[in-house]
């Protein structure tokens, strides 16, 4: 199973272009491993959001911004990564994660206090990551089997095989499906 963070950051089985991530590191003083406990704090955070939204009845809408995604681009072109066009793109994100600027700004400011980074610098990061999550997540799955990518999804956001959470889904996809 992939995690949020391998899609960042890859791993072993899973490389990734890691430019982006260099560039941020560069435009923002950071080391590698500090852009890493950042990037792994925010990322639990918007899992616990991706988590919600799908209880909620949001699977689709997911796939369906998945589909849409526009988050990839950003990723192609790393220099993009911290212009505001990727910002703006973020925070989009981050409306339909985490639901109110509020609880981005308490995010940024347990970041800073468990990190030690500036709060004004994780402010910026955290729609930098939710754009750099949706177009990872949404390059994994354009590799992916269109029969396998709602189960592929599930996994990725560690909705465990058996719990209701994910057997309604499931049960769900397959009622609209016919799966």
């Amino acid at each position: 199973m992939v995690t949020l963070m391998e899609l960042i950051f890859g791993s072993d089985r899973m490389p990734v272009d890691d430019r982006p991530l260099q560039e941020i590191g560069i435009h923002f003083s950071l080391h590698h491993e500090q852009l890493r406990r950042v990037m792994e704090l925010y990322l639990e955070a918007m899992q616990n959001g991706l988590r919600e939204n799908v209880r909620y009845g949001g699977l689709d809408a997911l796939m369906d911004a998945l589909a849409r995604n526009k988050s990839e681009e950003f990723l192609k072109y790393p220099h993009q990564i911290i212009e505001s066009n990727t910002i703006d793109n973020g925070n989009y994100i981050l409306g339909h994660l985490l639901k109110e600027k509020d609880v981005s700004r308490d995010l940024a400011t347990e970041v800073s206090r468990r990190s030690g980074i500036e709060q004004d610098t994780l402010e910026i990061l955290l729609p930098i990551t939710a754009t750099m999550m949706m177009g990872r997540l949404g390059l994994y799955l354009d590799d992916v089997e269109e029969a396998k990518k709602r189960e592929t999804l599930l996994d990725i956001l560690q909705i465990e095989e058996g719990t209701s959470l994910r057997e309604m889904i499931l049960q769900k996809q397959r009622q609209l499906y016919g799966e």
